[in-house]
């Protein structure tokens, strides 16, 4: 339930707070005092966007807060998957800043109106002349059937397999369109990666052809410093190595007398070993180059080829084209993976689809059953409510797709007239019609579940006499079982309320504002005496005033 409403600089509000009591709650007041503008500051609590021009003082922010009693409500768990705090006592607060910045928090905490909005709608329904259209959506209809029908839960169970159902099917038609696109573009794909994978291109091997490009290219050049190096190092009279060898023999001929001599002889023979061995291997290398003119083609297409290729697919290296030939094999192989997931994807919506066929019968067996006591109760409460020939049906029609509620369509038909056939409640029900309609419903739901708190703005419309009185009671009754706020202008509803708040306007220094106060017994009696009497305070509307208030003329009144 609500325990306070706070709002500040809010349209003609500067600074205002009612404290709610359980129970049966009156919010009357003369036309323009400002009812409706507290209708406006709880559909912002609500989650409704807002605006600067609600702001009174264009300078500061305008504030609204409402703290409510959330204990009897199963709300931890949206709390902990909304990471929120849980508070028993629960406040919801919205800020609208002079620059058109809004904020909301629930317990302090920063949240979007989407969440807010969600939250709400476990908190306060707000029934407006706006709501009672609801009424005619086939949508709301059938929820309101299934409240009746007490199978909350068994729509909740279905609907998760809705949703599995349909996500399945979204990525079902994603997975053919990606397989006809990869279809499409398979040839294009595969000639891509054949093109990469003839070159048989090897990670690193460009370093290794420019190697070798280098030195086919310069052979002569090569072949004949090596050939120079390979005099100077041949065994020949006058080479290094002979001079080398001369040397070394010199130093073992007098190693014997200082054996530091000896350890330079080493070093000689070393030197000596040394350089017949890399004079050996520039002899070798003499052989193995060649000018090989066919040889440089080869490699000059090679590394030409894959310089084409690099610079076709915007890559730098051997891995950056080895990764973008497995790309395409993985496309083309795609292709198949595709088909299969499609296959695989068929069976499941096809268990999917027989799970949601077994539990939409289950639905509608519930829903049948519920219709003609849904419909009786309905009908009474309107024959009550001043419709004597009222005939209420509903009708209940299989359809041949699976809907987020199953497979049914609900459809109300309605008649006010005796010998009127019944007709859809949207083409037939007035206004005033439909408000009745929808106060029978929310009465029968009330009973089926625990609602949140219910404010009711212009229930009434079209109503007085008898049927307001009947209207009166069925609030009451509906007030046993939660928390009812009823803006209204019949004095019949108004006392009926535990508690009687008046919305009123003063004119100070040319500045219109709004109040409200919470009336005495006394002020009651004079505030209904007023309703019955269009502004006219006679000692016969005192003294009905009383009646319906249920005070007597010898009670003193407190």
């Amino acid at each position: 339930m609500i325990i306070s409403l706070h709002i500040k600089n809010y349209a003609l509000i500067s600074d205002l707070e009612i404290n709610f009591e359980k129970g049966f709650t009156i919010i009357t007041g003369e036309t323009g005092a400002g009812k409706s503008i507290l209708l406006g500051a709880l559909n912002l609590i609500a989650g409704q966007r807002a605006d600067t021009s609600v702001l009174l003082n264009k300078d500061s922010k305008c504030v609204v807060e409402a703290e409510f009693d959330i204990s009897k409500l199963d709300l931890k768990y949206f709390f902990e998957e909304n990471d929120l705090d849980y508070n028993k006592k629960s406040i919801i607060r919205r800020e609208i800043s002079s620059n058109g910045k809004t904020r909301a928090f629930v317990n302090d905490t920063p949240v979007n109106l989407g969440l807010l909005k969600e939250l709400s709608q476990h908190l306060i329904d707000i029934h407006s002349q706006h709501q009672s259209l609801e009424i005619n959506e086939k949508n709301s209809q059938l929820a309101y059937l299934d409240v009746v029908a007490g199978q909350e839960k068994n729509v909740a169970a279905y609907k998760l397999i809705f949703d599995n159902y349909k996500l399945h099917q979204h990525k079902l038609y994603k997975s053919i369109e990606d397989e006809k696109q990869l279809r499409k573009d398979f040839d294009y794909f595969q000639f891509q990666f054949q093109e990469i994978e003839d070159l048989n291109l090897k990670s690193g091997e460009l370093k290794d052809i420019k190697a070798e490009l280098a030195i086919i290219t310069h052979a002569e050049e090569i072949k004949l410093n090596l050939s120079k190096v390979s005099v100077l190092l041949a065994e020949k009279e006058d080479s290094i190595i002979s001079q080398l060898n001369e040397s070394k023999n010199a130093i073992g001929n007098i190693a014997k007398y200082d054996t530091e001599l000896e350890e330079l002889q080493k070093r000689l023979q070393s030197c000596y070993i040394e350089l017949k061995d890399i004079g050996v291997e520039i002899e070798n290398k003499i052989e193995l180059i060649n000018f090989n003119p066919e040889r440089l083609n080869y490699l000059n297409e090679r590394i030409s080829i894959a310089e084409r290729l690099m610079r076709k697919h915007q890559v730098n290296t051997e891995e950056e084209l080895l990764l973008t030939k497995q790309r395409f094999e993985t496309k083309i192989v795609g292709v198949d993976s595709l088909a299969d997931e499609i296959e695989k994807l068929k069976q499941q919506i096809k268990s999917f689809e027989a799970d949601l066929s077994k539990n939409a019968i289950k639905l509608r067996k519930q829903r049948e059953i519920a219709i003609p006591n849904f419909e009786k109760a309905v009908t009474q409460i309107l024959q009550q409510l001043g419709m004597p020939n009222t005939q209420f049906k509903i009708e209940l029609n299989t359809l041949k797709q699976f809907t987020p509620s199953g497979s049914d369509e609900v459809e109300f038909l309605f008649s006010a007239n005796k010998g009127i056939a019944t007709a859809p409640l949207h083409k037939v029900a007035s206004g005033g019609e439909l408000s009745r309609i929808m106060l029978a419903i929310k009465s029968i739901i009330a009973k089926e579940k625990t609602l949140p708190s219910i404010l009711f703005d212009e229930i009434d419309t079209g109503v007085s006499g008898d049927v307001a009185a009947k209207m009166a009671l069925i609030l009451k009754d509906l007030s046993l079982n939660l928390q009812v706020i009823s803006i209204t202008h019949l004095p019949q509803i108004a006392s009926k309320g535990n508690q009687h708040w008046f919305v009123y306007k003063n004119n100070e220094k040319d500045v219109t504002s709004s109040h409200i106060k919470v009336l005495s017994n006394e002020e009651r009696i004079l505030e209904i005496a007023k309703m019955l009497s269009n502004e006219k305070t006679s000692d016969a509307a005192i003294s009905n005033a009383k009646e319906l208030l249920g005070f007597t003329s010898k009670k003193t009144v407190k």
